[in-house]
């Protein structure tokens, strides 16, 4: 096999730089990610499945995280982990340790699932490779039966879930009951999602997602009016959004605070970065009743990123506690779980 000399990154749907002077990467070991038609895949950044490791449609579990594909992964990882191009200035690489040389072919259950319901979606956001994504799925809408092999094979020690990928998983139909089904059989299962907050439009909606015993919810909502919020959420509707959110929370309340953190994610922008509008979506935030707001930096480089707040910049100090950096430790996520390569 020949080194890859450069991953390319409009093949990479969830692209983010990262420091390619990293020499290793620790989640072929620990963590799963499976997308909508069952197919396995490295973590999130591999969302337009370039480097598929099995599918689960007909294989077992074991036979995938076991297989070929994951050995020879983790074999490359450990030798030069540039020889696999999805690798290649992936931002999930790490200082170390070094993972053991004799720890490949035969590698303990993971703990921690990154899993796709649906990988369709309702909005069409600049950031977002909607055609590397559904392109690439043979099914967008994964079968219920592949689901629960998933979770049965990793029960009953699954410890943290992520609940989303490339698509919007309130898109499936079954969604809540797939939450509720890992929550039953993994019940210190900590499970999280992210979703773009279209279909909590009801109350019968919002009462399923609270009965499904999920652990938290982030909506992602990058603006404070519809103009600011539709520039990058293009297709969506910012009043239904917060709607959403407010009656979660209230129903939430109204249940004697039992249910999911809720968590208002906002992307930093150039024309979403005034103090005015941050502040009013601090005011709306507090209104909804959401537990947290957190600021992310723009990781889409093609995008107008804000120029007031990026990484190293000296402005950062004044919101750090409410970046998205701290969110983990905010929720109480116990799992050493980089949410800073979402988007």
């Amino acid at each position: 096999m020949t080194k890859a000399d450069s991953a390319d990154p409009s093949q990479l749907a969830t692209w983010i730089p990262g420091d390619a002077t990293r020499p290793y990467c620790t989640r072929p070991w620990n963590q799963t990610t499976v997308v909508s038609d069952g197919s396995v895949v490295c973590a999130c950044v591999d969302a337009a499945k370039t480097n598929p490791l099995g599918n689960l449609t007909t294989q077992s579990f074991d036979e995938v995280w076991n297989g070929k594909a994951y050995a020879r992964l983790r074999r490359n990882i450990i030798k030069d982990i540039d020889l696999t191009k999805i690798c290649v200035g992936c931002p999930n690489r790490v200082e170390g340790p070094e993972p053991p040389a004799d720890y490949i072919d035969k590698v303990d259950m993971p703990r921690a699932l990154f899993i796709e319901s649906h990988a369709g979606c309702n909005l069409t956001c600049p950031g977002c490779n909607r055609e590397a994504i559904e392109g690439s799925r043979n099914n967008l809408e994964m079968d219920f039966d592949v689901y629960t092999k998933v979770i049965d094979s990793m029960s009953p020690n699954l410890g943290y879930m992520e609940f989303h990928l490339g698509g919007e998983n309130y898109m499936h139909k079954r969604a809540n009951e797939m939450v509720r089904y890992c929550k039953d059989e993994n019940p210190n299962c900590f499970i999280l999602t992210s979703t773009n907050g279209h279909f909590f439009h009801t109350p019968e909606r919002v009462a399923a997602v609270l009965d499904s015993g999920i652990d938290a919810i982030i909506f992602s909502i990058d603006g404070a009016d519809q103009e600011s919020y539709a520039k990058y959420r293009q297709n969506g509707n910012f009043q239904r959004v917060l709607d959403g959110l407010t009656a979660m929370a209230t129903m939430k309340r109204e249940r004697g605070g039992v249910g999911p953190l809720l968590v208002w994610r906002y992307i930093l922008f150039d024309w979403n970065d005034s103090f005015e509008m941050m502040d009013e979506a601090r005011r709306l935030c507090a209104e909804s009743g959401a537990d947290h707001l957190a600021w992310h930096l723009n990781a889409v480089g093609s995008i107008s990123a804000s120029k007031r707040y990026y990484i190293g910049s000296p402005h950062l100090s004044e919101i750090g506690h409410e970046l998205w950096d701290t969110l983990p430790e905010r929720l109480g996520v116990s799992l050493d779980v980089d949410f800073s390569r979402y988007r």
